[in-house]
């Protein structure tokens, strides 16, 4: 890497508090240079700073105190841009939340958090979100609902945001709380939704480390588009703060579509490409996919799970450096990168090298570190780290080792040249198409229906996703078709997660110790019979 380019932001990150103070910083190196794009308008870091500034006074004036929630359900918009960086300059806790996500999702994930304020935007793929954040029965003190249709009124109607009721100030997490930028919602073996902090310091240090990787060089500035979900880690770090550090820009994309990201590539100036393998897959199949029109880019990186070497075969052809990421949310995203230059072999089957600013192992499970080529669980430590799950002593304790190391669940090895390569995963979550599905919540769903006995949710290979939610059902009399199936996970689930299909079985193979053996439940899915 080189260091002249290393130190002076590195530096600069280390001075900063809050994820704001890269758009303030910003501001004011680069006041007029772009800094978000959507639907043809267009704003410079001097004017998007001012109305976060705004924003951020509004929500002050309203009396949002350090370490309140607010959330938000949206798309990858300026919108997002603006709460998120508003709420971090009152000193506030962001908290996204999917706009497929279900009215039972919204409640759960609500109830966790307990936030001051729920902000929404009016409507999504025609439908209307607010309606999905009417307070169930079971949600307790539900937050103020503001709904807006764009920036400008999103503006408008918090300056004139009424005070917030208030709310028991005893925050168990109140520390973590000072240190927390974000809160990004993860899952576990229970199936109840956790819910990760993770820190200022954590998402600028990530960032800055993207940025030296992947940006070009001054006077150039990154140019990066913003289409994942905006409760993603790979939206708040990847795509929009490691764009703004460098005072560089956002391109948004509310919705993925092959042809709408080619389109933007060209159209706006797209610098550094990076998104997941399902998305790259979409695109190079596209017909309007042309690597001639992509030689503007600097980078293509790939981060979520592997790329297929078709899918790298066709974008080698725009003739662009490509590279891979690993990471997760508690490691606030990326904390592995491949080197430049590397071949299909590595951005295949590794993950890259762990970088040199984080603290990255492979131990075994005594916690020693393992030699080469020997199998282990990837730990790390450090600045980059979440600080903790919030309201959740017991899960937060079992994430770190006794001297701070965070157990990932991630299975690796070291080769003889260095790279890593990924064997497995201790915990059972699938990565289907960069996003993270948990089988027991989706369980847990199958398991109301009275016509299920049992059920392995799992995934399965996948070209297009890297792996796809599929269910295995031990079946009761009269049992339920895929149809009911289906609309029963549809009614509770975000699609994503709606399992691709449901195959029956007899009986399942047990354990000694009585409970169903999965490593074997995977090895017979695929020949299993398919409920129609």
């Amino acid at each position: 890497m080189d260091a002249a380019r290393d130190d002076p932001l590195l530096a600069a990150v280390r001075e900063m508090s809050r994820i704001d103070e890269v758009l303030s910083r910003a501001a004011r190196l680069a006041p007029e240079a772009p800094c978000a794009s959507f639907d043809g308008r267009h704003w410079t870091h001097a004017g998007f700073d001012a109305l976060v500034g705004r924003a951020a006074a509004a929500l002050r004036a309203a009396g949002l105190r350090a370490g309140d929630r607010v959330a938000l359900m949206c798309t990858p918009r300026p919108e997002y841009l603006l709460v998120l960086m508003a709420v971090s300059r009152a000193g506030g806790v962001y908290v996204g939340l999917h706009p497929r996500c279900t009215a039972v999702e919204v409640a759960q994930l609500l109830q966790r958090v307990h936030p001051r304020l729920l902000l929404c935007l009016r409507s999504f793929e025609g439908q209307d979100l607010p309606s999905r954040c009417v307070p169930s029965d079971t949600m307790v003190e539900p937050p103020p609902l503001l709904a807006f249709d764009d920036l400008d009124e999103l503006l408008q109607r918090l300056e004139s945001l009424p005070a917030l009721p208030a709310q028991d100030p005893a925050v168990a997490d109140s520390a973590a709380l000072e240190r927390c930028a974000a809160i990004v919602f993860t899952s576990g073996t229970t199936g109840r939704p956790k819910a990760a902090m993770l820190t200022h310091d954590g998402l600028l240090w990530a960032a800055a480390v993207q940025h030296l990787r992947l940006s070009p060089p001054a006077p150039r500035l990154s140019r990066l588009l913003c289409h994942l979900p905006i409760n993603h880690v790979g939206c708040l770090m990847n795509l929009t703060l490691g764009a703004l550090v460098g005072q560089g820009s956002v391109v948004f994309l509310p919705k993925f579509s092959a042809a709408a990201t080619l389109r933007l590539l060209v159209d706006e100036g797209v610098n550094v490409w990076l998104q997941v393998p399902a998305m790259f897959h979409d695109c190079v199949g596209h017909p309007a996919f042309d690597p001639d029109a992509l030689r503007q880019l600097h980078s293509i990186c790939i981060g979520g799970g592997a790329p297929s070497a078709a899918t790298l075969q066709r974008l080698r052809e725009s003739g662009v450096p490509l590279f891979v990421e690993y990471g997760q949310t508690e490691t606030s995203s990326s904390g592995a990168y491949s080197d430049p230059g590397a071949d299909d072999e590595v951005l295949t089957h590794c993950i890259g090298r762990f970088d040199a600013h984080f603290e990255m192992r492979i131990v075994r499970p005594d916690d020693s570190l393992c030699a080469v080529a020997e199998v282990g669980e990837i730990q790390a430590r450090g600045r980059l780290l979440f600080a903790g799950y919030f309201g959740d002593a017991a899960a937060t304790r079992e994430a770190f080792t006794a001297d701070g190391w965070l157990h990932t669940g991630d299975l690796a090895e070291q080769r003889a040249d260095g790279q890593v390569v990924l064997r497995g995963r201790l915990k059972e979550m699938i990565k289907s198409g960069g996003l993270n599905v948990y089988p027991r919540e989706v369980e847990q769903v199958l398991e109301s229906h009275p016509g299920v006995a049992q059920v392995v949710v799992l995934g399965l290979p996948d070209e297009r996703l890297g792996e796809a939610v599929h269910a295995v059902l031990s079946l009761r009399d009269a049992p339920p078709d895929r149809a009911a199936l289906d609309a029963l996970c549809r009614s509770q689930l975000a699609n994503y997660k709606v399992p691709k299909s449901f195959r029956a079985v007899d009986r399942f193979a047990l354990l000694p110790n009585g409970k169903i053996d999965r490593v074997a439940t995977r090895a017979m899915a695929p020949g299993l019979p398919r409920l129609e």
